[in-house]
């Protein structure tokens, strides 16, 4: 009938549970790195040994700069694969929905890290929580160019 054809014609196809899965996944090991367990005091016991093992002689000053440097490497990648993850799952022809759902992500993340002992809210971590999401955009675009 056409009137039941008309009600389903701009209904959007319903995505499969288990495209979320990997999604949600991530997610909750993002929730998880934003908790007081991974403060820069907590990760600085691991990481700073490690860069005094493999850099002998390496300046207090120049350990504070690596360590920030892994930790804000970490909110970049994070987020390149969050929007990797949705591109490949469930928002396959949805780019720009998955690119903003993943600013929102962010965006909660830091708004979380205001309660979190040990953890501040910044507007510069969401915004490398965006650029990472948006260079594993354009990375995923080039790369179907080339296939």
């Amino acid at each position: 009938m056409p009137a039941e054809k008309s009600l389903s014609a701009g209904a959007p196809d319903l995505v499969p549970l288990g495209e979320w899965i990997p999604v949600m996944l991530w997610g909750a090991l993002i929730f998880t790195l934003s908790t007081s367990a991974f403060s820069a005091a907590n990760t600085a016991r691991v990481i700073d040994p490690i860069l005094r093992w493999l850099i002998p002689g390496i300046t207090v000053a120049s350990v504070d700069v690596c360590h920030m440097l892994v930790r804000k490497s970490a909110h970049f990648t994070e987020y390149g694969i969050l929007f990797w993850l949705l591109v490949r799952g469930p928002m396959k022809q949805r780019p720009y929905l998955a690119l903003m759902l993943c600013v929102v992500y962010a965006l909660t993340d830091e708004g979380h890290q205001i309660f979190v002992p040990g953890r501040t809210a910044s507007l510069y971590d969401v915004a490398l929580d965006s650029t990472g999401a948006l260079f594993s955009h354009f990375l995923t675009t080039a790369i179907s160019e080339l296939a």
